[in-house]
């Protein structure tokens, strides 16, 4: 979990230096100093050849489909960076500059739906582990199941109160609460675990499973 909020974060910075390259690229368009073009495409040569890297040796929350064609779109700005340099047209420069533009929106929105779906799977998991400990009655997997669920919503909660996300408010407001329910729900439960109270459970189960359909929502209407 902890390495899905470092990679938004990595996402998220890299979509902000895209959009920063990107008006320096339209603005280096317009200039007549070689050094300030020069610095310019070196820069962005630089932060494709990274994305590039990334894609390649770390695991990625990004679809197959668009690590693919993020890799070609490097390759295409490399070869159009090393093979014109400053003798670039005003045309080639938009065309860098769009290119970062476009993938810097779409980066963050892959990333992000790719997130809300691996979080709708894992409260469902989380809502049949719990269900399946009720059902068999096994304090031993409930408490497996409990620590689970509280170690997922604990997460949710990280991702939510997060000053950067673009969750609306509400939302934001909403996942907190749920979430300090959970934690609240979970330590009641585990005060007696031997005699539990079969409707906590399925509140809680109820919960998880609301909040994926959520989630798997907002992913089919992004």
């Amino acid at each position: 979990m902890t390495n899905n909020i470092d990679q938004v974060k990595k996402a998220e910075n890299e979509a902000k230096i895209l959009l920063e390259y990107a008006l320096a690229l339209s603005k280096a368009a317009e200039s007549n100093d070689q050094c300030e073009i020069i610095t310019v495409l070196d820069a962005n040569l630089k932060l494709w050849v990274e994305i590039e890297t990334t894609l390649k040796t770390a695991k990625s929350l990004l679809p197959n489909d668009i690590q693919a064609n993020l890799l070609q779109l490097s390759k295409f700005v490399e070869r159009l960076t090393l093979s014109k340099g400053i003798h670039m047209s005003k045309t080639d420069f938009d065309c860098l500059a769009n290119i970062n533009m476009q993938i810097a929106e779409g980066l963050l929105a892959a990333v992000k739906n790719n997130l809300a779906k691996e979080e709708a799977f894992s409260l469902l998991k989380c809502a049949l582990d719990l269900s399946s400990a009720k059902e068999n009655d096994d304090v031993a997997e409930l408490v497996t199941a409990l620590d689970n669920n509280l170690k997922l919503w604990v997460y949710i909660k990280t991702l939510a109160s997060a000053k950067n996300t673009n969750l609306p408010q509400d939302t934001k407001s909403n996942l907190v609460k749920l979430a300090d329910y959970v934690s609240s729900k979970t330590l009641e439960i585990g005060q007696d675990v031997n005699n539990v109270n079969g409707k906590a459970i399925d509140s809680m189960i109820m919960t998880n499973l609301q909040i994926s359909e959520g989630l798997m929502s907002m992913k089919k209407a992004g």
